[in-house]
């Protein structure tokens, strides 16, 4: 039988981690002890086409936006602009279909990624504070409403998505210190992600907090 040596259970079944911590199984487990019956491979089947479709698309698009550039080189190298952006597609497909089972964890990692990206395609092209101004603001507010939301859809339990919320919350009170710096060209949408990011997080403390704190402790082990 399987044990998971941080919460002190054993787990019948063949499961992958533990359904508490989500941390490592040792021991040898027992296909004939599974309780939850097999998941239909098809959902993962048809996520698994979508990217590799995705990727050879991306690829064609390559080679074409490649060969018309070397054909018409006058207008400088634009092709490398499409394939960074192709790669960049691809990656954050690739993030999605990594993360899909967890949907609060996989906004939180496209917050963080999409951020990045722009950040270096922002740096690269000039560097001129759009990714600061824009982009980091809007993905944090957007983020914050999309886990509500889908919350909502899928009957989430509070514990399920709490911790990222309040990681997008805190990312987005951190806008404060691109406005005080004084390095933003727009103030606005910083302004109101800030904003919103202190209105999201006090409602989670003042009406979540019992939650809040078994999550805490769950994760800790406390």
């Amino acid at each position: 039988m399987l044990r998971c040596n941080n919460c002190g259970v054993d787990l019948p079944g063949t499961p992958k981690q533990c359904p508490l911590c989500k941390g490592e199984l040792t021991g040898i487990g027992d296909s004939s002890e599974n309780v939850f019956p097999t998941r239909f491979a098809s959902q993962k089947l048809f996520s698994r086409k979508i990217l590799v479709l995705t990727a050879f698309v991306s690829v064609c698009i390559s080679a074409v936006c490649i060969s018309v550039n070397l054909i018409l080189p006058a207008g400088g190298w634009w092709s490398l602009f499409v394939l960074a952006g192709l790669f960049s597609l691809c990656a954050d497909f690739a993030i999605l279909y990594r993360k899909r089972r967890n949907p609060a964890k996989s906004i939180l990692w496209q917050v963080a990624f999409v951020s990045a990206i722009a950040l270096i395609w922002d740096f690269f092209t000039g560097f001129h504070g759009w990714a600061l101004d824009y982009v980091f603001p809007i993905l944090c507010i957007s983020a914050m409403f999309s886990i509500v939301l889908l919350a909502n859809i899928y009957k989430l339990h509070v514990q399920d998505y709490i911790i990222y919320l309040i990681i997008d919350c805190m990312l987005g009170i951190s806008t404060l210190i691109f406005i005080l710096t004084g390095v933003l060209h727009t103030v606005i949408p910083c302004a109101v992600c800030f904003g919103a990011s202190v209105i999201f997080l006090a409602a989670l403390l003042f009406f979540q907090h019992k939650a809040l704190w078994a999550e805490i402790q769950r994760r800790f082990h406390w």
